[in-house]
């Protein structure tokens, strides 16, 4: 509450004015010309008015008592209000406050707070917490009434704009446009060098593909080339071979010839001798027999590990893609959720997703998530037949794909017991759930386990599956599952790209066990071979009786061998002479296929060779010259290109994200908007009639849809008329129009201070009663400081103040309370 106003050399008033104001209504009074609106005007500078035309002042100088008829003009002005603080509202320990404004003749301008100077800004932030608005709509100066009936609906509907505060709207508008202007900006300059980088590419593309094709001929010459050198290479080995083969067999035909020979003149001792070294070479091969099983069974035991390995890695495979599949379907859970609550209307037994039917503290809640992965949109059913029959809805209804879980077959394994530090406990234990879905919580959840962090747990990585509380992944296996991966496609196509993915390591864990299972059989089959290899021996015996009659054999044959011995010895010499020369031609190839070594070869038609030969060189030199940089200059000049791209990619992205926050902007501001116009036209619909006599008004807007972009009209039906919009009302109907609007804005945002100069002006005696009714009655708990010589609105004053003018052009002031001056017959002396 405003305690008293003090002034000193402000217009008419020359010497230091206190003026005490009280609660209530208080009325300044007085003829035309006497200075009575100077007080008001007082007010309006204090309270940091800046406009010296809303003063009635042609500059801000001229608020400066100018010396009247004679006196000498002040040197300064000072305007003070005292509030009272004594519930200490304002930011004081002092329970008065004073606020004060002062101007020089030389346009200094300065404000204090209790004597201490301070900024407009700080006068204005400390007049906020008492509803004090130097610019507010609780004071209204003379002109204020006759400026509102003469505003067109742009104007009015800017009021509203005002009091709803939207500005800060258009700030964040104005700012995010030209957020938008310089994205624009940057979007046109990358499509010009975009334009220029493309056109480039172009040109080098061309080069690139003839470098390229000009390389890949020069390989297939290469190619061709090695393989007619090798096929020629090849031909002379097989001749080669042929020779050396021959050789060979003449070789061991002579040496056998000689070795029988030899054992022919043997005695019974020698071939007892010969005898007991086949005994020992039988027993020799069968020890090898024994090794060569153990061997076996040795590989195919370390191929059994090899598999459980290659099946492990693709189980890790699936634990990860589990994890890409859940955060993909936490995407789509609605999408989910969706099909289960379908289902449940379709089938019975349908109980709903695992990730509906459990708590957990939220403490827990990422890690849990991670350790559900996928199987958080399971759905859980009654039994095996109610699966059967939602997946059968779910392809006659096209609606997707979804994993059942029937309750009567789930089973899940007992978490081993883990303690020490970091880990939490198991995750099932760290769920709460209906008892009837323990054992499917039991086996989602498995033996995985809660801990702090993957770091504190790190030795025991590959002993256990286990989840950090920051959703990280570890699995038996030892694969660690975390972090983030950028999203390219959408969530459902990526998800069933994962499934086919996983269903293929299914498969192929499947095929694997399935070798497992064979190996394990082949490997039972060896063991036994081997157990029953002594029980083989026998078979061994029969081989030797069958050498024994070879070399008998070999004895009837002595006397031809001699004859044989000469013709090999013969033949062999022969055959050393021609492949000594096949052997010289092929090191010749041998050399010059050097420069091929490393290359996959084959054998091929050497004359459809030459032929290719011919024609592949006529290529090469059509395509000559040719620039072979093109192609390191086309990767790295479409690398560029794409860089821009990504970076056009980028700008368009953040283009479309302003034009959504203007968007959003525009909408927000509507809704205030109309929140305050709604609550504003409802008071005018109120108060109107009381300020003329069941009169009806209301307030509309040009524009429904876009409320902004119109005005607001007023159309008023006074007592008796037809309704009509306010232009076309009298000029007192105006003034009782333009009032209502301006107590309708009043009320909607309240005031503890009103200043009204001279509103009521243009009023007739009825409607200054109604007008006077109705403004002790909204304003009965606030200050009210009413200019005005209108007797019936004076009659109802608490206080009153006289403003008169002395002949020396100074204006002066006399108070008296209502009740005193009507004591004294209603006369102010």
């Amino acid at each position: 509450m405003i305690k008293r106003l003090e002034l000193e050399g402000f217009k008419s008033f020359d010497k230091r004015l206190s003026i005490p104001l009280s609660k209530g209504f208080t009325a300044v009074v007085g003829p035309n010309g006497s200075g009575k609106s100077n007080i008001s005007d007082a007010i309006c500078f204090v309270l940091g008015k800046t406009s010296a035309k809303s003063m009635r002042a042609g500059k801000l100088t001229q608020l400066i008592f100018n010396g009247g008829k004679g006196k000498k003009p002040a040197t300064r002005t000072e305007v003070s209000l005292i509030l009272d603080n004594s519930l200490k509202k304002l930011p004081y320990d002092e329970d008065e406050v004073c606020i004060s404004r002062r101007l020089t003749q030389k346009g200094t301008m300065s404000y204090r707070i209790n004597n201490k100077k301070v900024t407009r800004t700080e006068i204005v932030d400390l007049l906020s917490f008492s509803d004090f608005d130097p610019e507010g709509h609780n004071i209204i100066l003379q002109g204020d009434v006759t400026n509102f009936i003469d505003m067109d609906p742009i104007g009015r509907r800017q009021i509203i704009d005002d009091i709803s505060g939207i500005s800060e709207y258009d700030d964040k508008k104005l700012k995010a446009q030209k957020d938008l202007d310089v994205v624009e900006s940057r979007v046109k300059e990358l499509i010009i060098v975009m334009g220029e980088r493309k056109k480039h590419l172009s040109g080098l593309k061309k080069e690139k593909e003839d470098a390229e094709t000009y390389l890949s001929l020069k390989d297939e010459l290469s190619e061709t080339e090695a393989n007619l050198l090798y096929t020629k290479l090849k031909n002379i080995e097989k001749e080669d071979a042929r020779f050396k083969e021959k050789l060979s067999s003449e070789e061991a035909k002579l040496s056998e010839v000689e070795k029988e020979y030899s054992q022919t003149g043997s005695n019974l001792d020698s071939k007892e001798e010969h005898l007991s070294d086949i005994d020992s070479k039988l027993i020799k091969e069968g020890g090898e027999d024994r090794v060569n099983i153990s061997t076996e069974i040795e590989h195919l035991s370390g191929q059994i590990s090899i598999n459980g390995s290659k099946t492990e890695s693709k189980q890790s495979e699936i634990s990860h893609l589990d994890g890409l599949i859940a955060k993909l379907q936490s995407m789509s859970g609605e999408r989910t959720s969706a099909i289960c609550n379908t289902l449940k209307d379709e089938v019975d037994g349908v109980y709903g997703t695992v990730g509906s039917l459990f708590t957990v503290d939220q403490k827990y809640a990422v890690a849990i998530e991670s350790a559900l992965g996928s199987r958080n949109n399971f759905i859980i059913v009654e039994n095996e037949d109610t699966a059967i029959k939602c997946v059968k809805f779910l392809k006659s209804e096209k609606m997707g794909r979804a994993t059942f879980l029937p309750i009567n077959k789930m089973r899940g394994p007992k978490p081993e017991p883990r303690s020490g530090s970091g880990i939490v406990g198991p995750a099932r234990k760290l769920i709460s759930c209906d008892e009837r879905y323990s054992n499917v919580f039991s086996y989602v959840l498995g033996n995985t386990y809660i801990v702090k962090s993957l770091k504190e747990v790190k030795s025991l990585i590959g002993k256990m599956r286990m989840v950090s509380l920051d959703g990280d992944v570890a699995e038996r296996s030892g694969a660690i599952t975390g972090g983030f991966k950028k999203r390219r496609k959408t969530a459902t196509s990526e998800i069933d790209e994962y499934v086919k993915s996983r269903d293929k390591l299914l498969d192929e864990i499947g095929e694997l066990q399935l070798q497992t299972s064979e190996i394990e059989k082949e490997l039972k089959h060896k063991q036994v071979q081997s157990e029953q290899l002594g029980q083989d021996f026998e078979g061994f015996q029969k081989e030797r009786e069958t050498l024994l009659e070879e070399i008998s054999s070999l004895k009837v044959k002595r006397d031809d061998l001699s004859s044989q011995r000469d013709n090999a010895r013969r033949s062999i010499g022969d055959l050393r002479i021609e492949k000594a020369r096949v052997d010289a031609g092929l090191t010749d190839l041998q050399i010059s296929m050097k420069k091929f070594e490393g290359r996959e070869m084959q054998e091929i038609d050497s004359d459809k060779m030459e032929k290719t030969l011919s024609t592949i060189k006529r290529q090469m030199e059509k395509l000559e010259p040719v620039n072979m940089k093109a192609i390191d200059l086309y990767k790295t000049s479409l690398s560029d290109f794409e860089s821009f791209n990504e970076r056009f990619t980028k700008l368009q992205d953040e283009r479309n994200a302003v034009l959504n926050f203007i968007e959003d902007i525009e909408l927000k501001k509507k809704d205030v908007f109309m929140k305050v116009f709604d609550k504003v036209s409802e008071e005018f619909s109120t108060i109107f009639p009381r300020l003329s006599m069941k009169g009806e008004g209301r307030l509309y807007l040009e524009n429904d849809e876009d409320p902004l972009s119109g005005g607001l009209n007023i159309e008023a039906s006074p007592a008796g008329k037809k309704i009509t919009s306010l232009e076309l009302l009298s000029g007192g109907e105006k003034v009782v129009t333009a009032l209502a609007f301006i107590f309708a804005l009043q009320r909607y945002k309240p005031a503890h201070f009103y200043v009204l100069d001279e509103v009521d002006a243009a009023l007739d005696q009825n409607n200054s009663m109604r007008f006077i009714n109705l403004l002790t009655d909204i304003m009965k708990d606030s200050q009210v400081l009413l200019v005005s010589h209108n007797n019936a609105v004076i009659k109802k004053a608490d206080r009153l103040f006289g403003v008169s003018m002395t002949d020396g052009g100074t204006s002066q002031l006399v108070g008296m309370d209502m009740g005193e001056l009507e004591e004294k017959g209603g006369q102010i002396n």
